[in-house]
C-alpha cells in the first residue's frame, strides 16, 4: 500500500507540471455592436427603431504595423440588428489582441426610403455628403466616432461598440382642422371646410455636409464637428435652389386636391424631411381653401380660392417663441386653425416637438 501511494504521487506532481508549461490561448471576442438614438443614452434605453441595419468603416491601428487599416475592408461593412439585442457585421470579425492595438469606427445610415444615399467622402476624419438634393423620405444620421475601441463595451443596453446616432436633417409636418362645422347659434347652419390646395416656397432643397473629427487621441466617442461656414446647421444650401415650389402630398405620395377638413387635425403634409436652415421672409406656406355654407343641407354659400400667405416666421412654439430656423435633429408640427364662420385662419397653437435632445450648434450632439 506505502509502494502504492508513492506512485500517486509522483503521477500528480507530473501532470501538475505539464499544465504549468501549456499556454492557453484567450478565446477570440467577436465585434459586435451597441446602438441608440442620441437622446437614449442609458445603460436600458433599447435599440432605435428607424433602420435595422446601416453602415460602417474600421480603421485598425495594428501592434507593430505602420498607419491605419481597413478592419472592414475598404468598402466598409453593413451592421444588421440581430431582432433580439446585438448588431453584428454580415461576416463575423474578431478584436485583435496586440496590447496597443486599436480599431476607429465611423458609421453612417443614409437612404432615401428606397435606396443608399452614398456619401461623397468617409474617413476617420472626414464625413462628406455634396449636392444633395433632400427628398421628403430622406434619412441621413452620422454616429459619434468610437475612438481606440479595443474590445465589446458593456455601457448601454448590451455590449458592443457604442454606436450613437444623430439625424443630419429636419423634419416637418403640417396639421389643419376647422374651428367648428356646426354655427353654435344657428343649429341648422353648417360649413364645410375644403383645402384646395397647398405648398411651401422659398425653402432651400439642395446643400452640401461637411463634418469633421480630427482628435485622433480620443478614446471613447466623439461628435462630429461641423466644417461648413454656418455650423448652426451643418448644412450649406446650394443658392438658386430654393426657386421652385414644394407641394404638399398626402401619405401616398399623391399632391393634395381638395381635401376635406374636419374638426379634428389633419394631415395636410405628413412628416417629411427638409435641408436644415434659417427661415426667411421669403420663406412661406401657401394655401388655398374653399368654405361652403348650408342651411338645412341646402348650400347658401360658398366661398372658393381662398388665398392665405403664412410666412413661416411669424409662427411660435408653445413657448411664444418665434420658429426662425429649422435646425437637425428636431420635427417641426405646425397646426393650422380654420374658422369658417369668420373666414380666419388662426396660427395659434403651433409648436416644435423634438426628435433627438436639443438644437444642433457646432457640433452633432
Amino acid at each position: 500500500m506505502k509502494g502504492y501511494k508513492i506512485i500517486s504521487l509522483i503521477v500528480l506532481a507530473a501532470l501538475a507540471g505539464c499544465a504549468k508549461m501549456e499556454t492557453v490561448s484567450a478565446p477570440e471576442q467577436e465585434v459586435a455592436f451597441v446602438v441608440a438614438n442620441y437622446a437614449n443614452r442609458t445603460k436600458t434605453e433599447s435599440v432605435t427603431n428607424e433602420f435595422t441595419s446601416f453602415s460602417s468603416k474600421g480603421y485598425l491601428y495594428a501592434e507593430g504595423v505602420e498607419g491605419a487599416q481597413n478592419f472592414f475592408g475598404t468598402a466598409g461593412e453593413t451592421i444588421t440588428y440581430d431582432g433580439t439585442s446585438t448588431w453584428n457585421p454580415s461576416h463575423p470579425y474578431y478584436w485583435p489582441k496586440g496590447s496597443t492595438s486599436y480599431i476607429n469606427f465611423v458609421s453612417w445610415y443614409a437612404n432615401d426610403g428606397s435606396d443608399a444615399i452614398n456619401p461623397d467622402t468617409v474617413s476617420e476624419t472626414t464625413f462628406e455628403i455634396l449636392n444633395h438634393t433632400v427628398g421628403a423620405n430622406d434619412n441621413i444620421l452620422i454616429a459619434d466616432e468610437a475612438w481606440r475601441q479595443t474590445a465589446n463595451l458593456n455601457e448601454y443596453y448590451t455590449t458592443g461598440v457604442p454606436t450613437l446616432f444623430h439625424h443630419l436633417l429636419s423634419r416637418v409636418r403640417v396639421n389643419m382642422k376647422a374651428t367648428l362645422l356646426t354655427d353654435p347659434d344657428l343649429a341648422n347652419v353648417t360649413y364645410e371646410v375644403t383645402l384646395q390646395n397647398a405648398h411651401f416656397e422659398g425653402i432651400y432643397q439642395t446643400g452640401s455636409l461637411r463634418l469633421t473629427n480630427s482628435d485622433l487621441n480620443t478614446t471613447g466617442t466623439k461628435a462630429w464637428t461641423s466644417a461648413n461656414n454656418n455650423s448652426t446647421y451643418l448644412w450649406t444650401a446650394v443658392s438658386g435652389s430654393n426657386t421652385g415650389n414644394i407641394a404638399f402630398r398626402n401619405t401616398n405620395n399623391t399632391v393634395i386636391t381638395n381635401k376635406t377638413i374636419g374638426t379634428t387635425p389633419t394631415a395636410i403634409q405628413p412628416v417629411r424631411s427638409f435641408l436644415p436652415q434659417a427661415l426667411g421672409d421669403g420663406i412661406k406656406m401657401v394655401l388655398t381653401y374653399t368654405v361652403t355654407t348650408k342651411s338645412n343641407g341646402t348650400v347658401t354659400s360658398e366661398e372658393s380660392n381662398v388665398p392665405a400667405t403664412l410666412v413661416l416666421n411669424t409662427f411660435k412654439n408653445s413657448s411664444n417663441q418665434a420658429i426662425t430656423q429649422w435646425v437637425p435633429n428636431k420635427i417641426y408640427t405646425y397646426n393650422i386653425v380654420i374658422d369658417p364662420r369668420g373666414n380666419e385662419i388662426l396660427l395659434n397653437p403651433t409648436l416644435t416637438s423634438d426628435w433627438g435632445i436639443n438644437d444642433i450648434s457646432a457640433t452633432v450632439e
